[in-house]
């Protein structure tokens, strides 16, 4: 049950104000019933034209006094309390308010909350959304409709057709020893000076710490403040590997360290990063994949990274509204887009579990949709990664699917 007032939209994105009109939306897209509904008033002694080519609006007067008229019909008509009016053949009108018209529209398909009239009177469709979630009462199962790999001709000399190939398949790649000892070295001592600041800065929104502590958890955008982890997200021979994958030019979507201390490190909860991307930032389609570097040895025994191998292919669409803000809480702790027990269940029945492990400086290579955590670390052995998300520049984020603000820059990019 959805229970909203109209306060609650009064002073947000989601109350507009147009020429001659504001329109408060109050149900959008984002909770999935089927239909928008706004509280509009157009402004006293304006005309409108408009047409809903796109829409079936539907429209009932609670106060003020005006007049429509169709266009294609040359017929007017009144409005005033108590008058419905259905654009059901989409007409051309145009909407004349002699004193402030307050009326309750209602769209179908849904409107996003944003919308404004375009050049021709409607309100843009937009493109459907491919993969919803958070908006169903019951999880599902939905087929992949993209592709995996967008460029199956070998152009750089890194990876071979099979180990291409292998990706393709499994959703994932692992490069043992792909960095040097050296450059290890350097990313190790720049992790320990970004773990000291973190330490000792309470307030920079990019330190996420754990949920029932305030140890460091990860530290975001580490790209863009270091300059150790800058020239690492433009390291010729990882560009080259990613580039073939994604079949174009690439950004950094997203960076992060995670951090895991022997004994204390917290777990990471099974998800697809792509579920979350695609709801809360608006990354539109799976053509984006996660390197993870190994900056100290992963072994099975200090929560290293797990996968299900062909999980990618199924996008699981979760349940539950996503909360404002929702950020500040999930990077701590994620209790929105998390996968139901049924579907992982059946995702590890069809690919099992793997956990692929190896020396500081192995690269995990993984698409956007694949499912993956880890488990806490109760060893004495540290395990930290650095994560560089890439999105292809075809396929810049666009407004949230939630209809919520994007999240901060830090954590998504929309700076391709």
């Amino acid at each position: 049950m959805i229970v909203r007032h109209l306060d609650e939209v009064l002073g947000t994105e989601h109350d507009v104000d147009a020429a001659t009109w504001v329109s408060r939306r109050l149900l959008l897209r984002k909770d999935g019933v089927g239909f928008s509904l706004h509280d509009t008033t157009m402004k006293a002694g304006t005309e409108t034209d408009m047409w809903y080519k796109n829409h079936i609006e539907a429209v009932y007067c609670i106060e003020g006094e005006g007049e429509i008229d169709v266009l294609d019909e040359n017929k007017t008509y009144p409005v005033t309390p108590g008058t419905l009016y259905v654009l059901n053949g989409h007409e051309k009108h145009r909407l004349r308010s002699k004193t402030d018209l307050r009326v309750v529209c209602v769209f179908n398909p849904p409107c996003t909350g944003k919308e404004v009239h375009d050049e021709s009177g409607a309100y843009p469709l937009g493109e459907p959304d491919a993969y919803p979630s958070r908006i169903q009462s019951e999880p599902q199962i939905l087929d992949r409709v993209d592709p995996v790999v967008y460029n199956h001709i070998i152009n750089q000399q890194v990876i071979n057709a099979l180990q291409l190939s292998g990706y393709e398949q499994d959703g994932y790649l692992f490069l043992e020893e792909f960095f040097t000892q050296e450059e290890v070295a350097a990313m190790r001592e720049e992790l320990k000076k970004i773990w000291q600041e973190a330490g000792s800065d309470n307030n920079k929104p990019e330190v996420i710490r754990e949920p029932d502590s305030e140890e460091v958890r990860s530290v975001f955008a580490v790209h863009r403040d270091s300059g150790v982890f800058h020239q690492l997200a433009v390291h010729d021979r990882l560009l080259a590997v990613v580039k073939q994958i994604l079949g174009s030019d690439v950004y950094v979507h997203q960076s992060r360290i995670n951090f895991k201390p022997g004994f204390t490190g917290k777990e990471f909860y099974w998800h697809s990063d792509f579920e979350t991307w695609h709801v809360e930032d608006g990354m539109p389609r799976m053509r984006a994949l996660s390197c993870s570097i190994a900056l100290e040895d992963n072994y099975f025994f200090n929560g290293p990274l797990m996968v299900i191998p062909g999980s990618h292919r199924h996008f699981i669409a979760c349940t539950g509204q996503t909360p404002d803000d929702h950020y500040k809480q999930s990077l701590r702790k994620q209790q929105y887009g998390v996968p139901d027990h049924d579907s992982m269940r059946w995702l590890t029945e069809k690919g099992g579990i793997v956990a692929p492990v190896g020396k500081a400086g192995s690269v995990l290579l993984f698409d956007c949709n694949l499912m993956h955590g880890s488990s806490s670390n109760i060893s004495p052995m540290p395990r930290s990664n650095i994560f560089l998300v890439f999105n292809s520049v075809e396929n810049k984020l666009v407004e949230p699917f939630s209809g919520m603000k994007p999240r901060p820059g830090f954590i998504a990019s929309r700076e391709a």
